[in-house]
């Protein structure tokens, strides 16, 4: 089920979207236009190509057309920008195709970021990194809750905050896994880790599997890490909410008797702030 708060609605326009898509309905329901009235999506989530892959994407296009119809909004009469299926456009450009496949949609730029996300996420066509970006922009440029991101995906709560999580990474690290070095399961044994790029250097060039990188973690982990807990996915995606309601850094502990939810703040004004929030 998807957010009921997105105008629309997200399932209208994915429902549009899968008649389209149906290999069965895909002449009838598919609008032919010029591959010069496209251009690449803002909202795109997909940023990295792997070159080996489209070569071979473009010299299916070349022999057998594009089978699958981009999903695309207008953005002034006769223009049109693509929300999924930025790799078929560029390897039908490449392939020397005139004319493209595509199904027209009405959105806004949240929409068409959630659209273009869900679309690659059911594909399978994000890296780790693509799909932490998007979730981020979700949360933070369109303000989204976690839990409704979650929603709107069709993922847990847990899920949504591992993925973010990755957003702390070195920017070395990130870019590992945007290049397929390394996966989510790899970035998320080490992300605790004081030593998270000498951790990344070994598993790629020793080929670990994500197992052999945990155990590799714990030989590498000082006594002062071995007595810290390890934080429960839920636990951490609660405390995030708390923190993005009280527009503070939050830290939650929880145990059999209870807890503690601890609140840091720089300034005053963030107390006065929190106030007003709890009052109202």
């Amino acid at each position: 089920m998807l957010n009921k708060n997105l105008g629309r609605g997200l399932s209208a326009l994915l429902g549009d979207m899968d008649n389209y898509v149906a290999e069965d309905n895909l002449q009838k329901s598919s609008n032919q236009i010029s591959i010069d009235s496209l251009k690449p999506g803002r909202m795109q989530p997909r940023h990295y190509f792997n070159e080996e892959k489209m070569q071979t994407l473009i010299e299916s296009v070349r022999q057998k057309g594009v089978l699958q119809p981009l999903l695309v909004r207008e953005i002034e009469s006769g223009s049109y920008e693509i929300i999924a299926g930025e790799r078929r456009w560029r390897a039908a450009k490449e392939a020397g195709l005139s004319n493209i496949p595509v199904v027209i949609v009405t959105c806004n730029d949240q929409e068409a970021l959630e659209l273009g996300l869900i679309e690659n996420l059911q594909r399978d066509d994000l890296n780790p990194m693509e799909e932490a970006e998007s979730l981020h922009k979700l949360l933070v440029e369109h303000q989204k809750t976690q839990e409704e991101i979650a929603f709107s995906i069709s993922k847990s709560r847990s899920y949504v905050a591992n993925t973010l999580r990755l957003m702390q990474l070195p920017e070395e690290v990130k870019n590992l896994l945007r290049e397929g070095k390394l996966t989510a399961g790899h970035a998320r044994s080490i992300l605790n880790s004081n030593n998270i790029e000498e951790l990344a250097k070994r598993i790629v060039n020793e080929k670990l599997s994500v197992r052999a990188a945990e155990h590799l973690v714990k030989k590498y982990k000082t006594p002062t890490m071995m007595g810290q807990p390890i934080i429960d996915p839920d636990v951490q995606a609660l405390a995030d909410r708390i923190g993005e309601a009280a527009s503070m850094k939050t830290k939650l502990q929880i145990n059999r008797n209870g807890g503690m939810l601890t609140l840091y703040f720089q300034q005053f004004e963030q107390l006065d702030d929190l106030m007003n929030k709890l009052q109202n």
